[in-house]
């Protein structure tokens, strides 16, 4: 019986392992983080719609699908775009709604004394050609 408590005492000691962590990554560290995406306005760059603001893009068509309506949208460079219901436009804008001719969007805004307020801003769909009223 000593041979063995002798063998197993020998083993042990031997086979104790030391990870080394320099130049490693953690193996108890996830690898793929879920972030919470954050909308715009709160630093760094603005990605898609966040982009443009509503003044910047042209109301085009509005279509009416089993799932509500869609709005498509172009800039300036003709480059086309769609908005639904809770889209995120400018950098603190949002669709609340989409009718048959027009987009209403809430910005949120601060006033001078640091209250929240909201603008409502409405893109009306009009004829090739026709100037907004």
């Amino acid at each position: 019986m000593a041979d063995i408590e002798k063998l197993l005492q020998e083993n042990t000691l031997a086979s104790v392992f030391v990870y080394q962590r320099e130049g490693r990554p953690d193996p108890f560290f996830p690898f793929l983080t879920q972030q919470p995406q954050r909308g715009g306005g709160t630093g760094g760059e603005s990605t898609g719609m966040q982009r443009f603001d509503p003044g910047q893009l042209r109301l085009v068509a509005i279509i009416k699908t089993a799932k509500g309506r869609v709005a498509m949208v172009q800039d300036s460079a003709g480059i086309g775009y769609t908005l639904r219901r809770g889209s995120r436009i400018g950098r603190n804008g949002e669709v609340v709604d989409i009718l048959a001719n027009k987009v209403i969007i809430r910005q949120e805004a601060f006033s001078a004394t640091k209250e929240k307020q909201y603008r409502t801003t409405e893109m009306v769909l009009t004829k090739d050609g026709d100037k907004k009223p």
